[in-house]
C-alpha cells in the first residue's frame, strides 16, 4: 500500500544538466530534516534539451520519493507548475525553483506560517542578490499587483511558496499567470503571508526570462484581472461591454429611423447618426468576442495546456 505524502514539492526544471544533481542532494536532505513527515518531490521537465531528462530519470529510479514529470516542449514556468500540481498527491504543495537560489532548509518557516491560518505563503528575497535590472523590474511589478488589488507583499514573485492544495489546484498558471499567484488567490479570500528568506547568487545555468519579460507579465496581468472581474470568463467582460454600447446605439439608430420615417428629414443630426453607428458597430463586434472568448475559454477549462510525455509517477504504478 503506497503512503499518500504530506508535501509535494514541485520543481519545474529547464535546461539544469550542470545543476540538477546538486538540487536533488540539497533539497531532498532538507525536506527529510524539517517536520514534514513524509514528501515527494516532483521534477518536472519543461522540455530541456540539453540531456536533463536523463540525469532525471536517473535520479528518479534511485529514490522512490522523487517523481519525473516530462513535457514533450517548452512549456513555459506556469504549465510546467500546472503539471506538478496535477500530479501532487500531499495535502500541501511547495514550489521551489531549479537553482536553488533560494534555500529549501527554510521551509519549516513556511510551515509556521501556514499554521498560523494562511492559506498560501510565499518567500520574501529581502536581500536579493540579483542584478539591478532585475531587482528594479521585481519592484515594479511588486507596486503594481499591489496598486490593482493584490496583498501587501514585498516580494510576490519569489519561487518558494507554500500553499494548501485545494488552492493550488484552482491557480490560473498557464502563460505567465503563475506570477500573479498571490492576487488570484486574495481576490479569492485565501489568506496570502509571506515570510523572510535568504537569497543567493544563481550557481548554475541561466534565467529563461528575457528583457521582454516586463511588457508580457503587463499583458499578463490584464488578463488575471479580466478573469477575475468575469469570474474565470472573459467572455462576461466583453459582452457586459458589448450591450452596453450596442444598446444605445440601437435606440439612437431608431429614433434616427423614426425622424426619417414619419417627418421625412433627420435634419442637422448627422453627428448623432454618425455616433450610433459607431455605438452599434463597436456593442456587435464586443459581442462577437464575447461569444468567441466564452467558446474558447470553455475549451481551454476542459484540458491543461501543457502536454505530458513520461509521468514517472504513472509507469511505477503501471509495474505494480
Amino acid at each position: 500500500m503506497t503512503l499518500v505524502p504530506e508535501l509535494s514539492m514541485v520543481v519545474p526544471i529547464r535546461d539544469e544538466r550542470a545543476g540538477v544533481v546538486d538540487l536533488i542532494t540539497q533539497l531532498v536532505p532538507a525536506l527529510e530534516a524539517s517536520r514534514i513527515e513524509s514528501f515527494e518531490v516532483i521534477l518536472v521537465d519543461d522540455g530541456s534539451r540539453d540531456g536533463t531528462p536523463e540525469i532525471l530519470e536517473q535520479l528518479c529510479e534511485a529514490d522512490h520519493r522523487l517523481q519525473c514529470v516530462r513535457l514533450r516542449r517548452p512549456f513555459g514556468k506556469g504549465d510546467a507548475l500546472g503539471a506538478g500540481f496535477d500530479q501532487a498527491r500531499g495535502s500541501l504543495i511547495a514550489t521551489i525553483d531549479a537553482d536553488l537560489q533560494e534555500s529549501p532548509e527554510e521551509l519549516d518557516r513556511f510551515l509556521s506560517v501556514l499554521e498560523q491560518g494562511a492559506d498560501l505563503v510565499i518567500g520574501w528575497r529581502h536581500q536579493r542578490r540579483d542584478g539591478v535590472g532585475k531587482r528594479i523590474s521585481s519592484f515594479l511589478y511588486n507596486r503594481a499587483v499591489r496598486w490593482v488589488g493584490g496583498p501587501p507583499l514585498h516580494d510576490g514573485n519569489c519561487g518558494f511558496k507554500l500553499m494548501r492544495k485545494e488552492l493550488a489546484r484552482e491557480l490560473p498558471l498557464s502563460g505567465g499567470r503563475f506570477r500573479f499567484m498571490q492576487l488570484v488567490a486574495n481576490h479569492w479570500g485565501y489568506r496570502v503571508r509571506e515570510v523572510q528568506v535568504s537569497h543567493r547568487k544563481r550557481q548554475t545555468g541561466n534565467s529563461h526570462f528575457g528583457p521582454l519579460r516586463a511588457f508580457t507579465a503587463a499583458l499578463d496581468l490584464l488578463v488575471i484581472l479580466a478573469l477575475l472581474q468575469g469570474h474565470s470568463r472573459p467572455g462576461i467582460v466583453f459582452l457586459k461591454w458589448g450591450l452596453v454600447s450596442a444598446i444605445p446605439g440601437s435606440v439612437i439608430l431608431a429614433f434616427i429611423a423614426y425622424l426619417r420615417i414619419f417627418e421625412g428629414s433627420i435634419q442637422h443630426r448627422f453627428p448623432l447618426l454618425a455616433l450610433g453607428v459607431m455605438l452599434l458597430l463597436a456593442g456587435l463586434q464586443l459581442l462577437l468576442a464575447g461569444v468567441m472568448a466564452e467558446w474558447m475559454g470553455a475549451k481551454e477549462r476542459s484540458r491543461p495546456a501543457y502536454r505530458v510525455e513520461k509521468s514517472r509517477h504513472e509507469t511505477r504504478e503501471h509495474q505494480r
